[in-house]
């Protein structure tokens, strides 16, 4: 597949994210460093759901931000200060105010960034083409989970937790001289900007907010408590999993890309969502490794169809001139799914079990796309080739 296709600038820009994923999933191997300090389990979460409700508070202003600058702008700008703060957590020797402010900063700076080269990758790709450059574009933040995991622990073991915020620091900044190769691109279209809050509540983007959340909670109740859950119930690995999943989320994006924008997005989003609620039944239920391999199967194939099918879906139906601002909603989302549903369905582990807690979940979702795809399809939105048009 030629990557032009995507437009000129398609190649650097993924290189360029692929070397800042990278950068991110090093830090993936943080809260080991936090422990070694002394850190409480508990005070690690809490440190990480005070980074999530930062990011939150931080959206309105990001959304602010992206409609009115270029976004090549904001991505040097936040790279230049996300590189700063990687390098001040090498310097850190106790848990402490310093640690802490570092570590807020980075996550805030961290999602401002993934955000704003998003919708760049948005802007920059052909509309014709964009859900499947999108889905594409998304094998940059696959990729590096596998990479990031494994070299972490190489460099850990190697060179320790030091040279781990070092070489984050490096990835970051080589991303950051790709990035300053990429040309500017207009942000302003032919409708006037309403603002982050109007963005948030117009009303074909509704529907759109539901599916994302349901898919984001899926996806945090998996990410969150699938290590705690083979290390329960004996069954399989947790890198067996996620290898798993990845791989089978690549492979979905890659053979199904082509199919993204052929034919409607609606009834493709509604049976991602379905398809990962039975992948979390079949991980409630998992009483062998082949059981867990399934999940991953199942669950890796659904999130290969929906984030790139989700965003370009955002894209389409927000106005030009409000694209940073809807597209900031969109990934706030998935914080709002850490911060308030991974508690949930961690009580409901505690209360009755992985068997209740991923079988409600996995219900929920089932649920919530069929009552999406209903809400959606009576507001009689125009097909995704129809694209650029507003009808909030």
């Amino acid at each position: 597949m030629a990557v032009n296709r995507f437009g000129p600038t398609f190649p650097r820009l993924f290189t360029a994210a692929l070397l800042q994923e990278l950068s991110f999933m090093l830090l993936i191997h943080a809260p080991g460093y936090f422990s070694r300090l002394g850190a409480s389990e508990g005070m690690i979460g809490v440190l990480y759901a005070a980074s999530a409700a930062a990011a939150l508070l931080m959206r309105p202003l990001l959304g602010r931000v992206l409609d009115l600058t270029h976004r090549r702008t904001v991505i040097l700008v936040t790279s230049v200060v996300n590189i700063v703060v990687i390098g001040g957590l090498a310097t850190t020797q106790v848990w402490g105010p310093y640690l802490w402010g570092l570590f807020l900063a980075q996550r805030v700076f961290q999602i401002a960034l993934f955000t704003t080269v998003l919708t760049y990758a948005a802007d920059a790709i052909p509309v014709e083409r964009r859900t499947q450059g999108l889905a594409i574009y998304g094998l940059s933040g696959l990729l590096p989970i596998a990479i990031g995991g494994f070299l972490g622990d190489v460099v850990i073991a190697g060179f320790g937790y030091r040279s781990l915020f070092i070489m984050s620091a490096v990835f970051a900044t080589v991303a950051w001289f790709v990035f300053w190769a990429l040309p500017v691109l207009p942000i302003r279209g032919p409708q006037p900007r309403r603002g982050f809050w109007a963005a948030m509540v117009q009303p074909n983007l509704l529907p759109l907010w539901l599916a994302t959340l349901l898919f984001s909670v899926g996806l945090e109740s998996l990410f969150t408590f699938t290590r705690t859950f083979v290390e329960d119930r004996q069954v399989g690995t947790a890198g067996l999993f996620f290898a798993t999943y990845g791989v089978c989320a690549a492979v979905t994006r890659i053979l199904g890309g082509r199919l993204y924008d052929r034919i409607q997005h609606r009834p493709m989003v509604v049976g991602a969502i379905v398809l990962y609620g039975a992948g979390l039944g079949v991980m409630a239920v998992a009483p062998s490794t082949p059981f867990l391999v399934a999940a991953a199967l199942t669950t890796g194939m659904a999130h290969g169809a929906a984030f790139p099918l989700l965003s370009s879906e955002v894209v389409n139906r927000a106005r030009e001139s409000e694209r940073g601002s809807a597209m900031s909603i969109f990934t706030s989302i998935f914080d709002i799914a850490l911060v308030l549903g991974a508690p949930v369905v961690g009580f409901l582990i505690d209360w009755s079990g992985y068997l209740v807690a991923f079988g409600v979940v996995g219900v929920a979702l089932t649920i919530g796309a069929l009552a999406y795809g209903a809400w959606d399809r009576r507001l009689h939105e125009p097909s995704p080739a129809m694209v650029g048009e507003e009808a909030g």
